[in-house]
């Protein structure tokens, strides 16, 4: 039985546990929306041992990089201090 890796977890296609459903409908609950996917792939990493920290690090790390006001801010902070 091979092992996980995480290139191979983004193409597991197995059905939460019912736990981690209702994992799931506690945090749409408080507010917390994401992608049965996405869910998916944060409860495989948990699952491998990846740290939680780690795991909110590269989801912040993401966000950032798709958020366009975010880049914006950080290029023009950019040009101001190159300015100077």
């Amino acid at each position: 039985m091979p092992s996980k890796t995480i290139e191979n977890v983004a193409i597991t296609d197995s059905n939460l546990e019912p736990h981690q459903d209702e994992l799931q409908q506690l945090g749409e609950l408080a507010g917390i929306y994401m992608d049965h996917k996405v869910f998916r792939i944060i409860i495989e990493l948990l699952n491998m041992g990846i740290d939680p920290d780690t795991i909110y690090n590269l989801l912040k790390t993401i966000k950032r990089s798709r958020n366009p006001k975010s880049r914006s801010s950080v290029l023009s902070h950019k040009s101001a201090k190159s300015k100077n």
